[in-house]
């Protein structure tokens, strides 16, 4: 029998409006699948969950960041999404760095229509899956370019720009959606 990972959320925002909240959907997709976990990122990691979730925000200046570099040297998943807080203060806990600025629908470094999600590279862990036909994406951050981007994408928008990236990092990782939660 497979055992059901225990997967964390880290730093839940307190809301009176839980469709709203970041985490909402991401607490309905996991939770029949994993042992949910929640609370401050510090508390979280000493508790050794197999993936960490986090939403948009930087830990440029977080305190335990040497703990959530060893933790994931040691096998743990960091998943990350990012907005415009994580647009304008990008940390090194992200798969490749990051343009300090989000792209979205009619703003600066726009596109004219929503752009639907391209067919997913052979090299992720989602190419055996159909991208959704209706998925639509309206804002993301964007990463630098570099020359290992593209190995670096796991799932792209129909304009090529990454949707999705990861990296290894010692027996961990760290997955970005650079969209918000």
């Amino acid at each position: 029998a497979a055992l059901t990972p225990t997967v964390a959320l880290a730093d839940p925002p307190p809301s009176n409006q839980p469709l709203l909240e970041e985490y909402y959907y991401i607490r309905k997709a996991l939770q029949p699948h994993a042992n949910l976990i929640e609370g401050p990122l510090e508390e979280i990691i000493a508790k050794s969950p197999d993936a960490i979730v986090m939403g948009d925000r930087s830990l440029e200046t977080a305190d335990n960041t040497v703990v959530l570099d060893n933790w994931i040297n040691a096998g743990g998943a960091l998943v990350r999404f990012a907005g415009p807080r994580l647009a304008s203060r990008s940390d090194a806990f992200t798969p490749t760095p990051l343009r300090p600025a989000a792209r979205a629908l009619g703003g600066a470094l726009a596109w004219d229509q929503p752009q639907a999600i391209a067919a997913f590279p052979m090299n992720s862990p989602f190419a055996d899956l159909a991208p959704p036909d209706d998925a639509r994406v309206r804002r993301q951050v964007l990463a630098q370019p570099s020359p290992d981007l593209a190995s670096q994408t796991w799932a792209k928008l129909e304009d090529g720009t990454p949707l999705v990236t990861a990296r290894q990092q010692g027996r961990g990782a760290m997955i970005l959606f650079h969209v918000t939660a």
